[in-house]
């Protein structure tokens, strides 16, 4: 991967100029910091990064080091970055840093109650550190609009993933299409739902012969049946 060819190339170059027997701080900083550069690439804001210089005076010169991230870490907020050598000396060491990336998250720009499909005149942007905000922020409007509240939200609060689902497509009780289709066929038929549901989830419908049938909703409010 890029980022690990970065980080090779830096320990190169910054043996290749000097003779040092101990491993110098501002190498395994550049290596750390290439690292965090490339897990942060793509990332829904302007990413800064801080490492902090390791205290390596004790450390042997190495020709090859390697960064990597504890298992369930994510170069995100504070962090600390493991990095070992894996050329003839051993060691390894973790260095700690601080990854902001700093950018538009969305708020609800007035109140918000359970039920209410989102539009985009309800979001608002506001900017700040990401990675300060929590999980399952929302960035983008296309992530909101059309979901559903789940519950009650006041104007300016942070929007989460967690607070909303797609509307309800089906209705218990209102009549469907019913579509059974399959290679080179389509036939549809009408019945009653017999149970709400989002686009996806599995339904049930009573058919004009009284038979009850299961079947999953689409998106356009219809039931499909395996054929």
């Amino acid at each position: 991967m890029k980022y690990v060819a970065s980080c090779l190339l830096l320990v190169g170059l910054a043996l290749s100029g000097t003779g040092a027997s101990a491993q110098t701080a501002d190498t395994i900083r550049a290596v750390v910091y290439e690292f965090l550069r490339g897990q942060t690439a793509g990332s829904p804001g302007d990413v800064r990064i801080e490492v902090t210089p390791p205290q390596t005076q004790a450390l042997p010169a190495c020709d090859r080091i390697e960064p990597w991230l504890p298992a369930g870490a994510r170069a995100w907020g504070r962090v600390r970055v493991g990095v070992r050598c894996t050329g003839p000396a051993n060691w390894s060491l973790y260095v700690a840093a601080h990854v902001q990336v700093m950018g538009a998250y969305l708020v609800s720009a007035r109140a918000l109650r359970p039920g209410e499909i989102l539009t985009a005149g309800d979001l608002a942007e506001q900017q700040g550190d990401l990675t300060e905000m929590g999980r399952q922020l929302l960035t983008d409007p296309a992530q909101a609009i059309g979901s559903q509240m789940r519950f009650a939200v006041a104007q300016g609060q942070p929007l989460r993933a967690t607070m909303m689902a797609q509307p309800q497509v089906i209705q218990s009780g209102r009549p469907v299409s019913v579509i059974v289709q399959g290679s080179g066929f389509r036939v549809a038929n009408s019945g009653t739902a017999l149970n709400s549901a989002r686009a996806g989830q599995g339904v049930r419908v009573r058919l004009p012969s009284g038979k009850v049938v299961h079947g999953v909703a689409s998106e356009n409010g219809e039931v499909v049946l395996s054929p």
